[in-house]
């Protein structure tokens, strides 16, 4: 009985996620690429990067500012659903494997840091659009991706 309720607007399951996803990436990048913010632009995103023993990076915290900013702007619009995608995952996993596990020695719910289950949920939405696409409420759909 669900099924046939709700498979007519599953699309605009999609949609809510890709805009869940799109905001909160929107919000982390600004972090990133506001030279008057916390993390002082991407010039001191490099900086921590070049600290965690990421080769070339300036070019790789420009990619990320890239990715989170202008990258989560085409995710809501639902524009290259499935390379952000992917390019999301692997920001996350990153973001898990060389912040929170190698820097921060965080465990998933740690009660002494922040842990890595923010940075994993992430990751598993990615990885659902990856897999799904962006639904027919989307750019990608007109352009023909």
């Amino acid at each position: 009985m669900l099924e046939s309720i709700f498979s007519p607007i599953s699309d605009w399951g999609l949609l809510i996620l890709r805009l869940a996803m799109g905001i909160t990436f929107l919000v982390h990048g600004w972090l990133k690429v506001n030279p008057n913010g916390p993390v002082k632009g991407p010039a001191g995103f490099a900086v921590g990067l070049k600290q965690m023993g990421v080769p070339l990076p300036l070019l790789f915290a420009w990619v990320v500012v890239l990715l989170e900013t202008v990258g989560a702007v085409l995710l809501i619009l639902g524009l290259g659903t499935r390379i952000l995608a992917l390019g999301f995952a692997v920001d996350m996993l990153v973001a898990i494997l060389l912040v929170k596990r190698k820097m921060m020695k965080a465990l998933f719910m740690d009660q002494k840091v922040q842990g890595w289950e923010f940075e994993f949920a992430l990751m598993a939405q990615a990885l659902a659009l990856l897999f799904t696409g962006a639904g027919s409420i989307a750019l990608d759909r007109i352009v023909g991706l």
